[in-house]
């Protein structure tokens, strides 16, 4: 796929005519045949299929109806963790099968295949990604950090600069060898503020995306269309809350929290560094002392990573778009370890570009 397709994706009714694909696939099985309170309880009891319910897209079979009221006065308690998706691969991959299951500490997982099963069971805490507290410190921490974020601010460009920015896209494309084959890699984000966010990944003419907005969210691809559980399209939210754009629009809405974390010194330069949290991510920057510049994000998570880790991604290059500052290109250390794979140059990026109503349209017709 061009990334000319790729962008087209963002700014043309196109979407609809995907959402509307006749030939939808088959959902995976969703329909969890052991009663779910008895299964967090520690004990596998047959549901009755005369007592079932559906709750964000997974069927629930009750033992009694007993059981069943329980659930239903706090499913949060008892709902499979991360609306299905496979408890190996994390919240924004693909739903697992509901007749391959664990329980870890009290939360019920779907597994997309045995070997992601035996890979949680191994290291669940490589697996889960969980909303991160917001960072704490002192008042006088709090006011350093909120300045710092202030320097950076104006580095990319200043307040109003940022304010003003409604609409959002990022763009790149790149060949990745994967199993013998180079495959051509294409992803398209684009946001509108508040609130709304896209994105769109290809590998060759095989694509997918993800669409949050205050309303709920949504998965795509060719062939099929599934609301996100609420839990997912937090996730979603989560990851694009590393975006820069994202970090420096959120400065400015309430529930922000930035603490000051310490100085010291990145390749021979000083460097403060801040904590922000928000929307339940927390992430570390580092930014140059003298220039308000951003330099690096740290962050624990997945990285377009099979498990969970400590990210940072060092900015190398930077683009002024309409008097607004980015980073275009970075590298990424994961664990320790310097990985050229996760090395992201982006080939461009807009400042309020039109993006369709359609784009973030979470509730398409269908056939």
């Amino acid at each position: 796929m061009s990334i000319s397709r790729a962008i087209a994706w963002l700014t043309s009714s196109v979407v609809l005519a995907v959402f509307a694909a006749p030939a939808m696939a088959a959902p995976p099985d969703l329909r969890l045949k052991v009663d779910v309170v008895e299964l967090v309880a520690g004990k596998e009891v047959p549901g009755n299929p005369d007592l079932s319910l559906q709750h964000q897209g997974i069927e629930y079979l009750f033992a009694t109806p007993t059981n069943m009221t329980t659930f239903e006065k706090d499913p949060a308690r008892f709902e499979v963790a991360d609306g299905g998706a496979c408890g190996s691969m994390g919240p924004l991959a693909g739903i697992g099968y509901a007749g391959r299951y664990a329980v870890h500490e009290g939360r019920i997982y779907f597994f997309a295949s045995d070997g992601c099963r035996a890979n949680f069971l191994k290291d669940p805490a490589r697996c889960i990604e969980n909303a991160q507290p917001a960072p704490t410190g002192t008042p006088e921490q709090l006011q350093q950090g909120l300045a710092i974020l202030d320097r950076v601010v104006q580095w990319a460009g200043g307040e109003k600069a940022i304010k003003e920015v409604s609409t959002y896209r990022e763009h790149y494309a790149k060949t990745v060898k994967s199993g013998g084959k180079d495959w051509a890699v294409t992803k398209v984000v684009g946001a509108r503020f508040p609130g709304h966010f896209a994105q769109k990944d290809a590998w060759n003419e095989s694509w997918w995306s993800t669409i949050s907005t205050p309303l709920g969210g949504c998965t795509t691809s060719a062939s099929t269309y599934d609301m996100m559980a609420e839990s997912r399209r937090l996730a979603f939210e989560r990851w694009m809350a590393r975006t820069p754009i994202v970090i420096l629009k959120a400065r400015f809405e309430p529930g922000f929290i930035a603490i000051a974390d310490g100085e010291g010194t990145v390749n021979g330069l000083g460097v403060v560094f801040v904590k922000v949290g928000f929307d339940g991510a927390t992430s570390r920057l580092t930014i140059d002392k003298a220039s308000g510049r951003l330099m690096q994000l740290a962050f624990h998570g997945r990285d377009d990573t099979p498990f969970v880790g400590d990210s940072i991604r060092t900015y190398t290059t930077y683009d002024t778009i309409n008097g607004v500052t980015l980073p275009t290109q970075w590298t990424t250390n994961f664990d320790g370890k310097e990985d050229e794979k996760l090395t992201v140059k982006l080939d461009g990026f807009e400042i309020n570009p039109v993006l369709e109503p359609e784009v973030f349209n979470i509730a398409p017709d269908h056939p």
